[in-house]
């Protein structure tokens, strides 16, 4: 019977497993090409020649070129620990706590704070953080956050209003 949901098949825009990185070192150790590694894998062309260039080592005095899945999977990692967001709120932490101070004290919009502090310069940029970091630290209810795309109005049907009426009655 044919399955037309065939979940065997390689998804695309997901990272090279250490086992394929063997693979393709034992493949190129034959004297497979990079196409036909990529098709036996079931990875683009491009996928499989740029690992292999990221994980290629020179040997005995730089006169030949190897493959290693070993080097190519420190490679790997080394990359994704530089691919994460970097939070800034331990570098910031004194004008956050200025906002924070004041933010209950006073009625001024964090804009006003992030202006304030630029204006008086009472924080260098690096210690402070944007407008819209500001906004998402605080997390202000929907109705009280910051507006930054236009949004169209719905018109309001009349039973909606009679509902709504009738719901404030009781």
């Amino acid at each position: 019977m044919d399955n037309s949901n065939c979940n065997t098949e390689h998804k695309k825009y997901q990272h090279i497993t250490s086992e394929e990185r063997h693979d393709i070192e034992v493949r190129l150790k034959d004297n497979w090409t990079k196409y036909a590694i990529a098709k036996h894998l079931g990875r683009p062309y491009n996928t499989i020649k740029n690992e292999i260039d990221g994980g290629m080592v020179w040997l005995y005095n730089g006169t030949v070129p190897r493959y290693k899945a070993d080097v190519a999977e420190k490679v790997y990692l080394e990359h994704r620990k530089n691919s994460r967001r970097n939070y800034r709120a331990l570098e910031t932490v004194a004008f956050l706590k200025y906002v924070e101070k004041h933010f209950y004290e006073e009625d001024w919009s964090p804009d006003a704070y992030v202006g304030y502090a630029k204006a008086n310069h009472l924080y260098t940029d690096k210690e402070m953080v944007c407008t819209k970091t500001l906004y998402n630290y605080i997390d202000l209810p929907d109705n009280l956050s910051r507006k930054t795309k236009t949004r169209k109005h719905e018109k309001t049907s009349e039973n909606s209003v009679t509902v709504l009426s009738s719901v404030l009655i009781l």
